[in-house]
């Protein structure tokens, strides 16, 4: 099994061995001997590439997108799960069933409607319509903040409540601080959904100033096919901003999931 398993390993290595080394390659070296290691460090490729794709501005569009999409989605998700949480009746219930009903939606089922939506709206194609649409991932947000919460015990905002606290205040000070482990995983998750993001992308966003840095590749495709040498940097460039996130939370994922969904 452990043989199975490594050389399971090394089949889906060869695709990031692949593209790694092909970006200090020439254009004749990628063609000609594809899984080599370069003879001479080619460089310049990343200063071609950098040149050609607009990466700071594209760089600067996903980060403006991606962070305050996700800062939407903790601030919504939390609250709206910590006030449902902490009321049971008739109402939350519906409205916990309703939430979950939205989520179960595929995207792809809307999109007529979601267009037409965001032209009413003057959204398309602006950087504050793609803030709008990847926020709905507040539904998957109150999903796990629910199950949180519910595990809590109430008796440190009982505590609060009696030394004059608002709910407003109680929550932000004393329970939004023990949901760290959930929103570390919301963090992660989102970040990387929403970096990566092309569908959304694609349809609502035309102009080469807002485009996102998946877009931009998906532009160069076309344009740098027959120049692997440009097109192997340009991959790597928009590739490496999620890699160095990923390596640097993969800590908080499994005791994030593990908490706000199993122990809820």
């Amino acid at each position: 099994m452990e043989v199975f398993m490594i050389l399971m390993s090394a089949f889906f290595f060869i695709p990031i061995y692949y593209l790694a080394v092909s970006t200090f390659k020439s254009q004749d070296q990628i063609v000609n001997s594809p899984l080599s290691l370069p003879t001479h460090l080619y460089l310049t490729n990343y200063i071609r590439a950098l040149g050609t794709m607009h990466f700071f501005q594209n760089f600067m569009n996903s980060f403006v997108i991606t962070v305050v999409s996700v800062a939407l989605i903790v601030v919504f998700g939390s609250m709206a799960a910590y006030a449902i949480a902490r009321r049971r009746n008739k109402l939350t219930g519906f409205l916990y069933i309703y939430f979950l009903m939205g989520f179960l939606v595929p995207v792809q089922t809307t999109m007529l409607p979601l267009f037409l939506t965001m032209k009413n709206l003057h959204l398309i194609n602006t950087l504050q319509g793609m803030i709008f649409l990847h926020s709905n991932g507040s539904i998957f947000a109150f999903f796990l903040y629910s199950g949180f919460i519910r595990s809590l015990p109430p008796d440190l905002e009982e505590a609060a409540f009696i030394d004059g606290a608002s709910v407003f205040r109680t929550f932000w000070q004393i329970v939004f601080p023990l949901l760290q482990p959930v929103t570390a995983t919301l963090v992660i998750f989102n970040t990387m959904w929403i970096w990566n993001d092309f569908l959304l992308t694609y349809l609502f966003l035309s102009s080469t100033s807002k485009a996102t840095l998946i877009m931009q590749v998906y532009n160069g495709i076309g344009q740098y096919m027959n120049d692997w040498s440009i097109m192997m940097p340009v991959l790597v460039l928009a590739l490496s901003p999620m890699v160095i996130f990923y390596l640097f939370m993969q800590k908080y994922i499994i005791g994030g999931l593990t908490t706000g969904a199993i122990k809820g």
